[in-house]
């Protein structure tokens, strides 16, 4: 049965310090399934550096109310490419239920003579438990 629960998540890049957003970026989201990766959603920044809201699905809230709730939130992979800059990669980002996620990326232009296609991966920790 699909999960009619839905998170948000809003894909923001940009570069030096935080100062110019990166308009047209390529924007992937994958999740991680058993036989791989599955491809959810690819989209482009805006001029804003933005993404339009995505829709995710995600466990229900009330998985959180109660300490052996089940699964909590839902994990994507959200990759970024723009010609002229490393690749970033950000693995297990969490969404939960109702919630929009905002999630930042600096991208880091290749120095000159650099090959397009170098990476940078960042693995997300777990959100910790709250008292």
């Amino acid at each position: 049965m699909e999960s009619t629960n839905t998170g948000t998540l809003i894909v923001q890049v940009y570069t030096a310090d935080q100062t110019l957003p990166i308009t047209g970026a390529n924007v992937i989201v994958t999740k991680t399934v058993p036989s791989g990766e599955e491809l959810v959603k690819v989209i482009q920044t805006d001029r804003s550096g933005k993404t339009e809201p995505i829709l995710l699905p995600a466990p229900p809230a009330s998985n959180s109310q109660t300490p052996d709730g089940g699964v909590r939130f839902s994990n994507y992979n959200v990759r970024v490419d723009n010609p002229g800059y490393y690749t970033m990669e950000n693995i297990n980002v969490p969404i939960f239920d109702g919630q929009t996620a905002i999630q930042p990326f600096a991208l880091i232009p290749l120095a000159s003579g650099e090959e397009q296609g170098k990476k940078i991966t960042v693995v997300e920790e777990e959100p910790e438990e709250l008292e």
